[in-house]
């Protein structure tokens, strides 16, 4: 369930947002790094929109669609988009936070700058993670999580105070889930693990405004009712059909419902200053 784990002053409302750091995986992949030209309001993903997205070729995923429809009119509305197709939480934290984000953007330049109050910082990770586990043991996955919070205070120290984590959805209903036969365990598991750390993580620092949005939530209601959000029922499991684009990515139009989703929780979270 989307919740916020705890508001704080520096959650002015979804519309004092102007600037999105984002890191993750292939489902927030739209090709952009910090060799490409900063985003701005005429290109506000730094690439040519909708850049280079894991569905249907030149539609959006979610942080396009977040951008362009789903955001409060701001002109200069931007994400910084280093999420990388293929990532787990160590490349996340190595490449993404560490070698991408805190050489340039972390140093807040006169060119990108932002401050922890118009600046939200969005990670969505542990799809290949939970593909590549062992077992379906909790027990490997702490030591990662702990990684993905190492990267969170990292973050933090950067001047980051609005947070909000995204959960993995139930890919063994995918293509590729299917063949997996642990009816979601390992994912499941995941996902708690990941509330407990966002716990702990919001405990450990007081002053930062701690959100979960559950692309879990979203996905179970798209896959147990299809016709209901306009897909063709019989595509639940159908690679190239109306809601997945391959074996576990979704299509454009998938992408679209999450990111009016994500948007309309961010509006719900009240101003605390």
């Amino acid at each position: 369930m989307s919740a916020s784990s705890r508001l704080t002053p520096s959650w002015r409302g979804y519309n004092r947002i102007k600037k999105f750091m984002v890191f993750g995986d292939s489902y927030s992949h739209v090709g952009y790094s910090a060799q490409a030209p900063a985003p701005t309001s005429s290109s506000p993903l730094g690439v040519v929109f909708p850049g280079q997205p894991i569905n249907e070729p030149g539609l959006p995923n979610w942080v396009g669609y977040l951008i362009r429809d789903h955001g409060h009119g701001h002109a200069n509305m931007v994400a910084y988009d280093y999420a990388r197709r293929g990532d787990t939480v160590t490349g996340v934290y190595t490449n993404q936070v560490s070698r991408e984000f805190l050489p340039t953007v972390g140093r807040k330049p006169a060119w990108a700058a932002w401050g922890p109050t118009d600046s939200i910082f969005v990670t969505w990770v542990g799809a290949n993670d939970c593909r590549i586990l062992y077992t379906n043991d909790k027990a490997e996955i702490t030591p990662i999580i702990a990684t993905l919070f190492a990267a969170q205070d990292t973050l933090y120290r950067a001047g980051a105070r609005n947070f909000l984590f995204i959960d993995v959805p139930p890919l063994y209903m995918s293509p590729i889930g299917m063949s997996m036969g642990d009816k979601g365990i390992r994912f499941g598991n995941w996902n708690d693990e990941l509330r407990r750390g966002l716990a702990q993580f919001a405990t450990g620092h007081p002053d930062a405004t701690v959100m979960l949005f559950s692309a879990w939530d979203t996905f179970s209601r798209i896959l147990s009712d299809p016709a209901q959000h306009g897909f063709n029922p019989a595509d639940r499991t159908v690679q190239g059909g109306s809601i997945w684009f391959d074996f576990m990515h979704p299509t454009s139009r998938v992408h679209n419902v999450l990111a009016g989703e994500i948007a309309q929780f961010l509006f719900s979270q009240p101003p605390q200053a």
